[in-house]
């Protein structure tokens, strides 16, 4: 089945007088139809300038990229514009017009796009029973919360029925309850409507909680690609690890000690298997970092344990915890 983003040997160049920056270096991306798709990565990764690539406001110096099969290279001007009616952008800080309501906020694209009066007035009204604003229609932006802010924008995203919605860091600027409720709001969107979401974020608990496939971009290349199950439980890149791991023990090496990462599914994450490990074996165990998050309504953890000097205690522990049926990877002295 044909993908509904198709990114092939992606390259971004910007050319200054002084000075040459590659953003994108070969770029390569399925996004298949229905997907909530995560792109991660540290500031200045890009991955704000491979959103845009996406649909085409910023101009690939090489490369394609493909939207439900079409060529976005190969389209005219009138084309290209008809396409992006069907690719929506949601945007960290809003974007709304301060001297429009929220009616006339969510008004605007149908507007460009043509649509009648009439017609504009009834889908309105049907996206604001969608983003729970109903009471909120007359309302001014300076009026409205961050969160209500983003939920007039996500309406406005799905006011011409687009087959994509594409967010760039659209939670950033929101506190975490917040977030978590525009997340669950999309996530209703995608469900609901079938609408592919790409989700553009430095946070990794953003993807986590909403994503089924995650890219991690780094210095304009594609680190890993996978099922955010996958990546989370067990990464491969050094890029992977270093975004995964970069909350643990508030970023203090524990030089010259040796240490492990227990990864936690569904079951196993709520079973004492530390404490039995400790009393079982005898061994002492320091644990530097614990985590548990909720990925497609299923129970995930890790921890980072410090095992002792010994090599045959520390051993006898891995030992025990893969016995346990639990993944269990020894770190590299610069992942913690």
């Amino acid at each position: 089945m044909e993908p509904m983003i198709k990114i092939e040997h992606l390259d971004k160049t910007f050319r200054g007088k002084t000075q040459t920056v590659y953003a994108l270096k070969d770029i390569n991306l399925d996004i298949q139809k229905g997907d909530i798709f995560g792109i991660i990565g540290m500031s200045g990764a890009g991955k704000s300038t491979l959103i845009r690539c996406m649909n085409f406001l910023e101009r690939p110096t090489s490369g394609t990229v493909k939207i439900d099969g079409k060529d976005l290279a190969a389209l005219s001007d009138r084309e290209l514009r008809k396409t992006r009616q069907e690719v929506a952008m949601i945007f960290q800080h809003f974007n709304l017009l301060q001297q429009r309501n929220v009616r006339g906020n969510i008004a605007f694209s149908m507007e460009i796009a043509g649509m009648k009066k009439a017609d504009i007035d009834a889908r309105i009204d049907e996206l604001l029973e969608i983003v729970d604003l109903k009471d909120r229609a007359l309302m001014y932006p300076a009026q409205l919360s961050g969160g209500q802010k983003q939920r007039v924008a996500i309406a406005r995203a799905l006011a011409t029925n687009p087959k994509i919605i594409l967010c760039d860091e659209a939670t950033s600027a929101l506190d975490p309850a917040t977030t978590q409720s525009i997340l669950k709001l999309l996530k209703d969107i995608n469900r609901k409507y079938g609408i592919t979401i790409v989700i553009i974020t430095h946070e990794m608990s953003v993807v986590e909680s909403i994503c089924s496939h995650v890219a991690i971009i780094d210095d304009g290349q594609l680190a890993e690609v996978g099922t955010v199950e996958k990546v989370f439980t067990q990464p491969e890149s050094r890029t992977a690890k270093r975004i995964i791991y970069q909350k643990s023990a508030g970023g203090q090496a524990a030089l010259g000690k040796r240490c492990i990462r227990v990864v936690f599914d569904g079951k196993s994450s709520y079973e004492p298997v530390i404490s039995n490990l400790i009393m079982e074996c005898k061994i002492a165990v320091n644990i530097m970092f614990a985590d548990t998050k909720d990925i497609d309504g299923k129970a995930y953890g890790h921890m980072i344990l410090q095992l002792p000097e010994d090599r045959l205690q520390g051993d006898r522990a891995i030992y025990y915890l893969r016995s346990k049926n639990l993944v269990v990877e020894e770190l590299e002295e610069y992942v913690i």
